[in-house]
């Protein structure tokens, strides 16, 4: 029986969805998202713009409607900067990759989210 006090999005609407960040401008889409169990925190995966991967804490998100909105600006990189010349956003997290499903997880990750092996 659902919450008559929460919203419940389910995750495939999520996926996809663009963030936005608190000045209006696009920083790219919702690639995956990570549930720490312990810590009690939801994580978004996002696909930016300029090709790099962030990672952003349920904390950093303002609203979830037709889009991500997050809390505070986001500078990227400009496209035409190359990689070694620039160094990583602050919002980017270190990730792992499962070894048995290859699916992406944050570092600190214990469990593979979609197969359940473990990462340790």
């Amino acid at each position: 029986m659902p919450k008559e006090d929460g919203k419940f999005i389910p995750v495939q609407k999520i996926i996809g969805l663009q963030a936005i960040d608190i000045k209006g401008s696009v920083i790219g889409t919702v690639k995956d998202i990570s549930i720490d169990f312990e810590a009690k925190n939801i994580s978004f995966r996002i696909s930016a713009k300029n090709n790099a991967e962030l990672d952003f804490s349920w904390d950093d998100v303002q609203s979830v409607e037709d889009v991500i909105l997050l809390k505070k600006e986001v500078n990227l990189p400009s496209r035409t900067e190359h990689a070694s010349e620039t160094s990583n956003p602050p919002d980017l997290h270190a990730s792992i990759i499962c070894p048995s499903c290859g699916a992406s997880m944050a570092a600190q990750a214990k469990f593979c989210a979609k197969c359940g092996t473990s990462l340790k």
